[in-house]
């Protein structure tokens, strides 16, 4: 350790060049990854805040959940107190207080039940009725929403009173608002507020709901496997259109940053102790063993990827702190945590090189 010191102190030129291109790449690293979170996160939020096991949607939607229709009639015998019917749809919105904004895109889920499906409040309280609604944080940062402020349906001019804001909540990249189970409906967003057609079930029409959320109790063996299938939340999650792609793609780039990085850490100590060969070759004369010279460039690696990890680290988080809000970045402490250690024993990995061209210098031929 002391000959790793006393030669970083004395070689500080070169050893500052490795330290800021491992700072540039690991912050690289960092901010790819907190991008990559962000994205996955406005992707999944809101069904994070399910906390169910699995879901049911009907076998002709293609696991997508706005074009599922299930016929509530069917699946009233396997519904038990802890499994919950919901409607998903995603349709556009203004802010009634001001009608010359553009719309904007929303998706409302619909529960009877929202309170175990939905994120907890920050403002406001619940919805009672029909015509409340509650919005989550980030549609709140986006258009300064408040709460007693009124949504407005762009089709249908339905107009709903926000009672309530929840924390961040996002499906499918779009903000989330939270409305009774017939409110998210198809009728509601396709016909106007106060028209003789009602947003419920009729003789004719049978009501129905986008999917089942589904604990681990409830018997799924009871369902009419031809029309409707089950899926793990993980299994939804990925058939999100896009997710897996995204997900993939980031954490290929994500890797091979990381593989980099070490990669040049290791040349450049490989380099130097090419530099050092007659050094060392001293240092062999002098009773020096080579287990010491070794120890001494692994510490050296050790010292420059985590310093320059850590540093990378802290200016990954101030980028987060003070980006804007539409962009969206999260930083995952566990997953920087692996990334590190993926880099500390990559970049050991690397030094191996250096330890075997160590151990083949002969003082004699080296002098």
């Amino acid at each position: 350790m002391f000959l790793a010191l006393k030669e970083m102190k004395k070689e500080k030129s070169r050893f500052a060049m490795i330290l800021l291109v491992t700072i540039l790449i690991a912050y690289l690293v960092y901010f790819l990854s907190s991008l990559a979170f962000g994205l996955a996160q406005i992707n999944r939020t809101a069904v994070d805040y399910w906390n169910a096991e699995g879901i049911i949607l009907s076998e002709a939607s293609n696991q997508n959940i706005y074009a599922s229709t299930i016929d509530i009639n069917e699946i009233s015998d396997a519904i038990d107190d802890t499994s919950h019917t919901i409607n998903v749809i995603s349709t556009t919105a203004r802010i009634s207080e001001n009608q010359s904004e553009d719309p904007f895109n929303i998706v409302l889920i619909g529960s009877d039940t929202i309170e175990t499906i939905s994120p907890p409040l920050m403002e406001g309280r619940s919805v009672d009725n029909f015509d409340e609604i509650i919005v989550s944080k980030s549609l709140k940062a986006k258009l300064d929403f408040k709460v007693n402020d009124t949504l407005t349906l762009a089709s249908t001019d339905r107009e709903f009173k926000v009672v309530g804001i929840t924390d961040d909540a996002n499906f499918n990249t779009l903000p989330v608002a939270y409305v009774t189970r017939d409110m998210a409906s198809q009728n509601s967003v396709m016909y106007k507020d106060g028209s003789d057609v009602n947003s419920v079930a009729t003789p004719n029409t049978p009501q129905r709901v986008s999917a089942i959320l589904v604990s681990e109790n409830m018997d799924i063996q009871s369902l009419n496997r031809d029309t409707l299938r089950y899926f793990s939340i993980g299994e939804f999650i990925n058939g999100l259109p896009g997710y897996q792609a995204q997900v993939l793609t980031f954490g290929l780039m994500i890797g091979s940053l990381s593989l980099i990085s070490t990669i040049i850490i290791g040349i450049f100590m490989y380099i130097l102790t090419m530099q050092k060969k007659s050094v060392f070759a001293v240092l062999k004369i002098q009773g020096y063993k080579d287990r010491y010279i070794i120890s001494s460039v692994i510490f050296q690696t050790l010292m420059l990827t985590l310093l320059g990890f850590a540093i990378a680290y802290i200016l990954a988080y101030l980028t987060v702190l003070f980006i804007p809000k539409l962009v969206p970045v999260a930083i995952n402490v566990t997953l920087f945590i692996g990334i590190t250690l993926f880099a500390l024993l990559s970049s050991l990995f690397g030094t191996l090189f250096s330890a075997k061209s160590i151990l083949k210098i002969d003082p004699l031929e080296a002098l």
